[in-house]
């Protein structure tokens, strides 16, 4: 994008400014600014430019007067206004205005300082779950998928969504903002760098959660090692190697994982809501990575089907 303020045609909408009503100044303006955070050098959201051009003097006054406006006020207010929503673009404040962005694309994952937020009970664990070590994950900070080497502790995200579950969209404020983790307070989606650099900082583990219960800690390893997330990889793989042919084979370990889960979860009164914490994701929950989805027949018995959504 050049570095210049002038507006580029390409963010000229279609039509004439200057038979334009109020509101459809207003859509205009906002089309503008999705051509404008597309054309910027960095990744900002679009409430945010759009919050900055919002307490210029050029907004306000093009907001107020637009209607009393000539023909030719109209196209000078109209091209300052595109100006102004270029050089915001480039020239983002270095201060968070709650535009809810980072909530949005994710729910944090918790460090080792953030141990004592759930030993205060802050943070209820049943808000809780662990990714385990080999399960495919995708980086914040590049979109592409990778698999992790060490488990990692994150706060639930809402159903069908990326939004963390503490996110109130309809106000675009944080729930537990007072006692937000530290990935929270180290969003900044105007640089990067602090973020960055606290994703090399120890991160919360179970080991650190569930210290000196050593039963479970023995459980937990076990687990993993019969459950782990390459064994099932490994059977999807085969299923569709042999087209199908051993789908006995997905169901057992589907079974298998979610027998011992809720056995012992059953047997040491682990609350069904924690499960997600002490075991990670079940495998039911994680058949989506390949393709299917669990289909719950009227009697009760389960189905793996692949996933059309």
């Amino acid at each position: 994008m050049s570095s210049s303020n002038e507006p580029s045609d390409s963010i000229t909408p279609v039509g004439y400014p200057a038979t334009w009503d109020k509101e459809a100044l207003l859509d205009s303006w906002l089309e503008a600014l999705k051509t404008v955070a597309g054309d910027s050098e960095i990744s900002i959201p679009l409430k945010r430019i759009r919050f900055q051009v919002e307490q210029e003097a050029v907004y306000r006054e093009t907001m107020k007067c637009w209607p009393e406006m000539s023909d030719s006020e109209r196209l000078n207010a109209w091209k300052r206004l595109l100006e102004c929503s270029v050089k915001h673009a480039q020239e983002i404040l270095p201060t968070c205005v709650q535009c809810g962005e980072c909530c949005r694309k994710g729910s944090p994952t918790f460090q080792l300082e953030d141990l004592d937020l759930l030993g205060e009970g802050k943070i209820p664990w049943s808000q809780l779950y662990v990714l385990r070590r080999g399960e495919p994950v995708r980086s914040p900070f590049e979109d592409k998928l990778f698999f992790l080497l060490d488990e990692r502790i994150k706060l639930r995200e809402k159903p069908q969504s990326q939004e963390c579950v503490f996110f109130d969209g309809d106000t675009d404020t944080c729930t537990i903002y007072a006692d937000r983790p530290v990935q929270c307070r180290a969003q900044a989606c105007w640089d990067p760098k602090q973020a960055t650099q606290l994703a090399e900082q120890p991160y919360l583990a179970r080991r650190d959660i569930f210290k000196g219960v050593e039963l479970l800690m023995e459980l937990i390893i076990e687990h993993d090692r019969r459950c782990a997330f390459s064994k099932l990889s490994e059977a999807f793989k085969r299923l569709e190697d042999t087209k199908g042919e051993n789908i006995g084979e997905v169901l057992e370990l589907l079974a298998y994982e979610d027998h011992f889960r809720h056995f012992l979860g059953e047997r040491l009164n682990i609350p069904a809501e924690n499960l997600d914490l002490v075991f990670g994701r079940s495998f039911a929950d994680m058949v989506g990575v390949f393709g299917f989805r669990i289909h719950e027949e009227a009697d009760g018995s389960r189905c793996l089907v692949p996933d059309r959504s």
